[in-house]
């Protein structure tokens, strides 16, 4: 089974250098070129579903996706962003002034360390797979899937198929509307590629599906 897991599109809060986590924040015009230029691309490879997150940044991006595969986006509340809890809808800086050593502990330690009152990216890491095996159970090993996640909750991801330490954790770079190849088969999962915007044309390329 391939899973293309997508990240959503540009919104308002990545601009604005704000952790949106569970709060709403919407689409940028520019987030929704960018899930409209995901879609052309994502339709040459013919996927038979498309899920997204619960969050309208996800449901966005996926009508986008949706509407150039000719599929009908399936809501997930299991794909949602790490819950980042009291440090919801603020400012970086907002936050390193307020909470100075929980944000060194939870970037010394964003595996098991959580914001206080979010979630860890263990945690997040299970739910994802979770929806992993779902999906598995309930089809075929040629099923072709498109995902629409968040960024946070996609490293998690990563950290379950290259078990990431701490400090590796933060050099995956996970880009708006970047592109991330799964294969999913025998219980196992295992990366072809991540990060690729290549489709997006623009300064964000990260040259051909393959390149870690």
């Amino acid at each position: 089974m391939e899973l293309y897991v997508v990240r959503h599109g540009e919104t308002q809060a990545n601009r604005e250098r704000r952790y949106s986590g569970w709060t709403e924040t919407p689409l940028t015009e520019a987030g929704l070129k960018q899930a409209e230029k995901t879609g052309y691309f994502l339709a040459d490879f013919n996927p038979h579903m498309l899920f997204c997150s619960d969050l309208q940044r996800a449901r966005d991006t996926a009508g986008a996706i949706g509407a150039a595969c000719g599929l009908q986006p399936v809501v997930n509340p299991l794909l949602r962003e790490i819950n980042f809890g009291q440090w919801e809808g603020k400012s970086f800086s907002e936050i390193d002034e307020k909470w100075p050593v929980e944000v060194k502990r939870w970037l010394d330690d964003p595996l098991t360390y959580s914001p206080p009152g979010g979630e860890t990216v263990v945690e997040v890491s299970e739910r994802m797979l979770s929806f992993m095996q779902k999906i598995k159970a309930k089809n075929n090993t040629s099923t072709r899937v498109v995902v629409v996640s968040h960024g946070g909750s996609i490293r998690a991801l990563l950290h379950s198929v290259f078990n990431y330490d701490s400090k590796s954790f933060w050099d995956v770079g996970i880009a708006n509307s970047s592109i991330n190849l799964f294969r999913l088969a025998e219980g196992e999962l295992k990366s072809d590629y991540y990060n690729y915007t290549g489709h997006l044309g623009d300064n964000l390329s990260r040259g051909l599906p393959g390149d870690h």
